[in-house]
């Protein structure tokens, strides 16, 4: 390892993009850290030290917080890409709804837990194949989502970049 190898920690790093940006980062020498469910998938990553998980428990993001600030002086970079599509919708065992433990609450408690990272990376998008719709704001305590969370979740996506291009008081340039 160089001197100018970095510590690069991926949530989500055993599947899709988290997994060709840890692959990438093995192959220029650099430190990966990948957190995610499947050990197996990990295992096809040589070199990457994996630390297992279930990113939608606030509980297992603070173990994963303290191994990686234990074990990891400096991390260079943080990238978020943990996602998981379900069809129904679901509560963990700490009662929180799924989707938003794993891709809003999680992606909070990584970034803000880790002793300062270099650089934080979300990486986020809309689910392949799900309609678009309006947003249904009401449906978050629903016990049942018969297709509307997928519609929410994809209708967010898209609304969420509009919004982060205005100023302070939500007015362009404000």
């Amino acid at each position: 390892m160089t001197s100018t190898a970095k510590t690069i920690v991926i949530s989500g790093g055993t599947d899709g993009m988290g997994r060709a940006l840890a692959s990438t980062y093995l192959g220029r020498g650099d430190t990966v850290v990948i957190i995610g469910r499947d050990a197996a998938k990990a295992a096809t990553l040589p070199g990457a030290h994996f630390i297992p998980a279930d990113l939608s428990l606030v509980s297992e993001n603070r173990r994963v917080l303290k191994e990686i600030n234990d074990r990891y002086p400096a991390v260079d970079a943080l990238v978020l890409c943990a996602r998981y599509f379900r069809s129904s919708r679901f509560v963990t065992a700490e009662g929180v709804e799924g989707v938003f433990a794993l891709e809003y609450l999680s992606r909070f408690l990584l970034s803000h837990g880790l002793d300062r990272p270099r650089v934080i990376v979300n990486v986020s998008g809309p689910t392949p194949g799900v309609p678009t719709g309006r947003i249904h704001w009401d449906g978050s305590g629903k016990t049942r989502w018969p297709g509307t969370r997928r519609r929410a979740t994809g209708a967010a996506e898209r609304t969420i970049p509009a919004r982060s291009r205005r100023g302070r008081r939500g007015r362009p340039g404000a």
